[in-house]
């Protein structure tokens, strides 16, 4: 046969490629997608894997999703707990994803963890396993004498009605020191008004031993602080003791007083930042003396001296 030329030519072979292509299908949309897993009756957590070890501060956490509870029909909240008591130390809650669902946020260094996460639906919640996973280590340098050694944060409200004037945050750092008579001629602490709070960082870390690791000494008065413990300068923040007075005298002072926390009281076992926020809560509108709030003289880790 002879071969068919110009358009009616170009006609004939468009139309047996059509053919063909319907007959026998193409291969020109390349490899399929391989299929989702099956979604189970509850969710799996996929990543990290149970004892895993992680290397960032915010790890992603991957759970597949449960039946019933995929994308636009649940929301996923996981959370990270401590290891003995099942403390939530962290969480997020994000809309399911498909098939699977990620968060990310921020985690407490120097603990021991593990995640979980829950399926919410709008009738019912689904948990998860739990898988133990580790954080990285505490930056540490060696202990030496246990004093504070930098400010990192500090929170001193303004109280117009009698303005602080012992506002100096370098006061908290070394040995304690304070002194002087007041009202106005003390030295050598720093006061934090209403609900104000200093950040320390030690430098060298607190390992929770047996006893108290760690003790804040006040000067003036003994008022009460809440303490926080935490592996790197921004947190997250574990507590360790809220509304402590600090009332214990040193021998041979007429200024300072202590109060001691445990590191185990939040199932820390290691820290090298203090969060110390004033609980006495004096408003400001009642304020009388120029040294509102609590008065932080020094911190220090215990497992270096008394």
């Amino acid at each position: 046969m002879r071969p068919l030329r110009g358009a009616a030519g170009e006609l004939a072979l468009l139309l047996f490629a059509a053919a063909l292509t319907a007959c026998c299908g193409s291969d020109s949309g390349g490899t399929p997608s391989s299929p989702s897993p099956p979604l189970g009756p509850v969710p799996v957590p996929v990543s990290p894997i149970n004892g895993a070890q992680v290397t960032t501060d915010s790890p992603a956490f991957t759970v597949q999703n449960a039946q019933g509870f995929d994308s636009g029909q649940a929301q996923y909240r996981f959370e990270v707990v401590t290891q003995g008591k099942g403390t939530v130390v962290a969480s997020a809650t994000v809309p399911a994803g498909h098939s699977t669902t990620t968060a990310s946020f921020a985690v407490p260094r120097g603990m021991s963890l593990s995640w979980r996460a829950t399926a919410i639906g709008p009738a019912s919640q689904i948990p998860s396993s739990t898988a133990l996973f580790t954080m990285p280590a505490v930056a540490c340098q060696p202990l030496g004498d246990g004093w504070a050694k930098a400010v990192v944060d500090v929170l001193l409200p303004f109280c117009a009605q009698m303005p602080n004037i012992y506002n100096d945050p370098n006061d908290v750092l070394g040995p304690y020191d304070a002194g002087g008579f007041g009202p106005n001629n003390f030295f050598g602490f720093l006061s934090l008004g209403e609900e104000g709070h200093v950040t320390v960082d030690m430098q060298a870390c607190a390992a929770d031993s047996s006893g108290n690791d760690l003790r804040v000494f006040q000067a003036v008065g003994s008022e009460p602080v809440t303490v926080y413990a935490g592996g790197t300068a921004s947190g997250p923040w574990v507590l360790l003791g809220a509304d402590v007075r600090c009332g214990e005298r040193i021998p041979g002072t007429q200024t300072t007083r202590y109060c001691d926390f445990d590191l185990a009281a939040g199932e820390v076992q290691q820290a090298r930042f203090f969060k110390i926020v004033d609980a006495e809560r004096f408003p400001c509108a009642q304020a009388g003396t120029p040294s509102e709030g609590a008065d932080i003289d020094a911190v220090r880790i215990l497992q270096a001296g008394p």
